[in-house]
């Protein structure tokens, strides 16, 4: 069984910016398609606010690059609709539209390095942390 996997916008812009868990975990899933990836239009133009109206971020990559890297996201074929609504479910509110995609297009886990995410008490679907779910996908292998 294939994962479905969320990851959160804190996770792809890791992804560009250093080499770790992020950057192998979008490899995984760019290069190898060891999962499926549930993403949507909220959570690329979150990842392309961060990585393109940050001047601080230019030190660790280049405004072209930063466009080349959201454009492949924005053309994914499996880029599904954003979430019809969602609920108060987490202290922050402003990850509740994370959950709702999770839940509505039926992902398996969310990865983030949010703390607010990482401590929410529902943890459905579960919440993993980078580094636990690079671990968990090297079991799968």
């Amino acid at each position: 069984m294939r994962l479905r996997v969320v990851l959160d916008a804190n996770v792809l812009v890791s992804a560009a910016i250093q080499r770790g868990p992020s950057h192998r975990i979008v490899a995984a899933w760019s290069e190898r398609r060891e999962f499926d990836l549930v993403i949507c239009p909220t959570l690329v133009g979150e990842v392309e606010d961060v990585l393109t109206l940050r001047p601080r971020l230019r030190r660790w990559i280049d405004i072209d690059l930063a466009r080349e890297y959201v454009d492949v996201l924005r053309t994914f074929d499996g880029i599904v609709p954003d979430p019809t609504h969602s609920q108060a479910t987490t202290r922050d509110a402003e990850d509740d539209y994370l959950v709702a995609l999770a839940r509505e297009h039926a992902a398996d886990v969310i990865v983030s390095g949010d703390k607010d995410l990482l401590e929410w008490i529902e943890q459905r679907p579960p919440v993993l942390t980078p580094e636990a779910f690079e671990r968990r996908l090297i079991d799968l292998r």
